[in-house]
């Protein structure tokens, strides 16, 4: 039995704007995990990730990408069809 082609990738990541009140939350006021956004190695916005996903190999038409929670963070569903 072969393998089965296709299937869907769904990434949530903070975005640049994300990054000034989720630090300020965490750091200042307390009121979030430290320690998660410590494990923050970069943040994304739209036009981040987008590019990244196109060398990852999905074409654009598989690649429907946008920020939400107010800009907070950056959501890309990403399906493969092949």
């Amino acid at each position: 039995m072969g393998a089965t082609r296709g299937g869907t990738c769904l990434l949530n990541v903070p975005s640049w704007r994300g990054r000034r009140y989720l630090e300020f939350s965490a750091f200042k006021l307390g009121m979030s995990p430290a320690a998660e956004m410590d494990d923050h190695k970069t943040y994304y916005d739209v036009r981040d990730l987008w590019p990244l996903l196109v060398r990852a190999g999905f074409l654009p038409s598989e690649i429907e990408c946008f920020s939400h929670k107010f800009g907070l963070n950056t959501f890309a569903a990403c399906r493969l069809k092949r």
